[in-house]
């Protein structure tokens, strides 16, 4: 874990410094220390310089090549480079595993098993990596099966608002929607620091919805985000509290809290000494009831890596020492992002073991309260899930929308933020309710005029002034006058529907699915009436008041 060494780096070393002084300029030094550190992308800008002058030199090749599979640029640009390298006899037999990932990201797993074949073969099975070249191959052919089965999703990036041209990752909203936070690596961030991959220090960041659409994003604010490193890791279901991820003053790979206080947050402040370790504490998620938080954690872990474990709130308020999920979660290989559903029973969380089609995929489990067991860990599927690091999830109330971060094509630039559309689940109805109305808001079948005595026929709101008109005769009207609303999907140009209000009341009630829609009212002696009507998709049912008020012809 690089995030362990930060505050090192920070006192000791030029990784974390001022963004304006990164400046690539062809240097071995600097390309091979860059290497070495993981500052990926800072190591690709100059090898990319240094093959320029050279670019035969197999080493640089290479390295290129992991370089582009380990930033968010291109990694089908990885290719190239790798087969270049791997032509030279003498090439470190690293390249044929890299290229079995760089062939797997691209999608195409007969080539990536090929490739990992062959670095079994040079390697006689002594393999330097922690995934392993079987491992890998279970997961292309994993991916492949998924692929041929994929999931009825659609997949939305969530707009200019809220994604940039950086890093903006691990999405969190709460249940209803209502506000969503994520991370992000973007220019202007807060002290301008570079941190030990390249890229900028990690803020927070917030947006609120506006009709269908999220408004422009804000920065946490101080209370949240420093120059060094705070990142998103966890919401509670209402929105109440966030959890996050910090290399700051405040601890080194620790979590902490913070409470929604209006539209901002009150200071982040740790979880508690149990929670907290010397070790990397790295995600939490909370129960609905606030009973009970999970967390990822390196500690004690009963296999190599991030385990998930989980706490409860004891009488004092503080948390529990955690304990760990055991094996039918927990896998030899890392679990992490615990998030727990808005039913309080569902579990996702990211792994690169189970059937993961390639690096973590996203999984959930339920508790089965009476056995006291966690269900067997389900894949959610492609293309949710793909051959790439897939982390973090999060719920609307209905399971009918979800938020991920991932690296697609047509998005801004490095990862992204994405709203996932569960199409098998229906969505929520909005009621549409109000009166069909005379000018004077009076009940539309509350009273009509009788005209005849004067030779001609109006009508009148119920209390309309009649000024020195006492031959007429004002008659109740609540049989013969016959109002049609009509609905129509301005989408499919189908009508929806025809709906009657209620003759004593004049009050209606419509129902309907997200969509755009045209609403036109028919009433003999009453001008044509006709209003666009947008429903948004929200998390839940909700309510849509509104009056239609008609003109007498």
């Amino acid at each position: 874990m690089f995030r362990k060494l930060l505050f090192f780096f920070l006192f000791c070393s030029p990784i974390i410094s001022n963004a304006q002084n990164d400046i690539a300029s062809g240097n071995t030094k600097n390309a091979k220390d860059n290497f070495s550190l993981g500052n990926f992308k800072g190591a690709l800008e100059e090898y990319l310089i240094l093959l320029k002058a050279d670019s035969n030199n197999t080493t640089y090749n290479f390295r290129t090549g992991v370089c582009y599979l380990n930033t968010n640029i291109d990694k089908s640009k990885a290719l190239p480079y790798l087969l270049k390298a791997s032509s030279d006899p003498k090439v470190d037999n690293k390249v044929y595993y890299e290229l079995g990932r760089a062939n797997m990201l691209t999608y195409k797993f007969d080539e990536a098993i090929k490739f990992f074949k062959k670095y079994k073969e040079v390697t006689n099975g002594s393999e330097s990596f922690i995934i392993s070249t079987d491992r890998q191959i279970e997961m292309c052919k994993q991916a492949q099966e998924n692929i041929a089965k994929p999931i009825n999703v659609t997949i939305e990036n969530i707009g200019s608002e809220i994604n940039s041209s950086y890093q903006d990752f691990k999405p969190f909203v709460p249940k209803d929607e209502s506000y969503i936070v994520f991370s992000s690596k973007r220019a202007g961030n807060t002290g301008n620091m570079t941190d030990y991959d390249g890229d900028l220090t990690s803020d927070v960041y917030m947006s609120f919805p506006k009709y269908d659409k999220w408004a422009k994003v804000k920065n946490a604010g101080a209370f949240i985000n420093t120059d060094l490193v705070e990142e998103t890791c966890g919401i509670s279901a209402d929105g109440s509290k966030i959890f996050l991820y910090c290399d700051n003053y405040s601890g080194y790979s620790d979590i902490l809290v913070s409470d929604k206080k209006g539209k901002s947050f009150t200071k982040a402040i740790s979880v508690g000494k149990n929670i907290n370790t010397n070790k990397v504490e790295n995600a939490a998620a909370i129960t609905p009831d606030k009973k009970y938080l999970f967390i990822s954690s390196d500690r004690n872990a009963a296999n190599a890596g991030l385990d998930l474990f989980m706490s409860r709130k004891l009488p004092s308020g503080e948390w529990s020492v955690p304990v760990n999920l055991g094996p039918d979660i927990n896998t030899v290989y890392d679990e992490d992002y615990p998030y727990m559903a808005p039913d309080g029973k569902t579990l996702y969380f990211c792994s690169q073991g189970h059937n993961s089609m390639g690096g973590f995929d996203i999984f959930k489990s339920e508790w089965n309260e009476k056995e006291e067991t966690w269900s067997e860990p389900q894949n959610l599927g492609y293309p949710l899930n793909t051959p790439d690091d897939d982390l973090t999830i999060c719920f609307s109330t209905t399971m009918r929308h979800a938020y991920i971060s991932s690296l697609r094509e047509n998005g801004y630039g490095d990862l992204d933020i994405y709203k996932i559309i569960f199409n098998d689940i229906e969505p929520p109805y909005t009621s549409i309710i109000g009166s069909v109305l005379n000018k004077d808001s009076s009940n539309i079948y509350t009273a009509t005029i009788d005209t005849s005595a004067v030779g001609h026929s109006k009508a009148f709101g119920a209390t309309e002034k009649l000024n020195n008109v006492d031959s007429l005769n004002i008659k109740k009207n609540t049989e013969s006058l016959n109002v049609f609303i009509n609905i129509t999907n301005n989408e499919t140009h189908k009508k929806y529907g025809i709906y009657h209000p209620n003759k004593k009341t004049g009050n209606y009630a419509i129902v309907l699915p997200p969509g755009n829609y045209t609403a036109e009212i028919e009433v003999e002696g009453y001008q044509k009436y006709s209003e666009i009507i947008k429903i948004y998709e929200k998390s839940a049912n909700s309510e849509l008041l509104k009056d239609f008020v008609l003109t007498p012809r």
